[in-house]
């Protein structure tokens, strides 16, 4: 499995979570996720991490993730920065 993990600053998180909600069925359509978690602090600091079957899938998934999540960045107070991770084991 492959690992997106980005973290963000919000300056509503009351919209945050209504968007987030409401994107929840759109996320996992998308092919090849896994999982994703959205978590985040009352200060607005946040991180999404998605879960990937593979590095092949996420890429493949980039610019239908960004489409997603795109009406989110009127809510950022600085871009959001993105780590990835090659490698991920399911602990459930």
């Amino acid at each position: 499995m492959f690992t997106r993990m980005t973290a963000w600053k919000a300056n509503d998180t009351t919209a945050v979570r209504s968007n987030v909600e409401a994107k929840r069925e759109q996320i996992m359509a998308v092919p090849g996720i896994v999982s994703c978690h959205v978590v985040w602090n009352a200060d607005g600091s946040g991180v999404t991490f998605a879960v990937y079957e593979s590095q092949t899938a996420a890429t493949a998934a980039t610019e239908q993730i960004q489409a997603i999540w795109s009406d989110l960045a009127t809510l950022f107070t600085a871009s959001p920065e993105t780590m990835t991770y090659l490698e991920s084991i399911d602990m459930r």
